[in-house]
């Protein structure tokens, strides 16, 4: 089932439209992608004999690796590791156009089984933050895009308005499945709901959360689906106080519903030791 992004204004009527017609064509059932694979297409790159590291430590069993990394600005391979059960699986491999490595803030306190972690890659015109997540415990993993952010990041002068806008996003992971993905400007926030199932599809994770979406049960068309949205995003309540919402859904604009959450490790951000394997002259991005 595809994840509509919110959005704004009259962009609004066009993305919901492409969205709806994929709605009501049906739900399609993607897969998890099993261990060995990555979570994004993958194209034949260049081995690099890159030490393996940590770049971030959930807990005292649990932790995340990278490996086959040019170095630390462009990603490798990285993996979930739980040593309780020998578990050693890849979350993802080379994302497109740069570091696998999630440069904002991330906060975990993960389920026994559903985990989700936060990675970075950009494509043609735009970066986003991902959204990789496992529903059995990090065994198989799969991924969807959340808030993006200018190419520039990646031109060759690294536009610090889009580095100081990724280094100021958080993620925040609940050991019951929900995911916070608060933008920089801290004034709302997404959130997307691990629903325990392996073939969850990846992009179906918010629909019929949020404030502004009429629910599945409805039976609108597309024009009445569409007027629906843009008249509650027009009238909604953007500050304090808010109206009690119905059981399950959310209101992107009330930041005191956020719950707080603490990596058990106290981590609050990926590291990467660049003097491992240290940038060569004339590879720079």
């Amino acid at each position: 089932m595809k994840h509509i992004k919110q959005g704004y204004g009259g962009g609004m009527s066009k993305l919901l439209l492409g969205d709806f017609v994929t709605l009501i064509a049906g739900c399609a059932s993607v897969a998890s992608i099993s261990t060995g694979t990555g979570a994004m297409p993958v194209h034949e790159r260049p081995t690099y004999n890159s030490p393996q590291q940590v770049v971030y430590r959930v807990d005292e069993h649990r932790y995340i690796t990278l490996e086959n990394y040019r170095d630390c600005r462009v990603g490798g391979i990285m993996k979930w590791n739980d040593d309780r059960k020998n578990l050693h699986a890849v979350i993802e491999k080379y994302p497109t156009w740069g570091s696998g490595i999630w440069q904002g803030k991330f906060k975990i306190d993960p389920g026994d089984e559903r985990i989700a972690i936060a990675t970075f890659g950009c494509g043609d015109k735009n970066c986003h933050v991902w959204i990789n997540f496992s529903n059995d415990g990090g065994l198989t993993w799969d991924a969807f895009s959340s808030e993006s952010f200018s190419h520039s990041y990646y031109s060759p002068n690294r536009n610090s308005y889009t580095r100081s806008d990724i280094e100021a996003t958080e993620v925040r992971v609940t050991k019951d499945g929900y995911i916070y993905v608060i933008p920089k400007n801290k004034k709302f926030f997404y959130r997307y709901r691990l629903n325990g199932t392996k073939d969850q599809s990846p992009e179906g994770t918010a629909t019929g959360d949020e404030r502004c979406w009429p629910g599945e049960g409805l039976k609108l068309g597309i024009k009445e689906h569409i007027d629906w949205v843009e008249s509650c995003e027009e009238n909604r309540v953007r500050k304090p106080p808010f109206s009690p919402m119905e059981p399950g859904k959310y209101d992107m604009y009330d930041l005191a519903s956020i719950p707080d959450v603490k990596t058990p490790s106290s981590q609050e951000r990926f590291t990467c030791d660049p003097s491992l394997n240290p940038v060569v002259e004339g590879e720079e991005e």
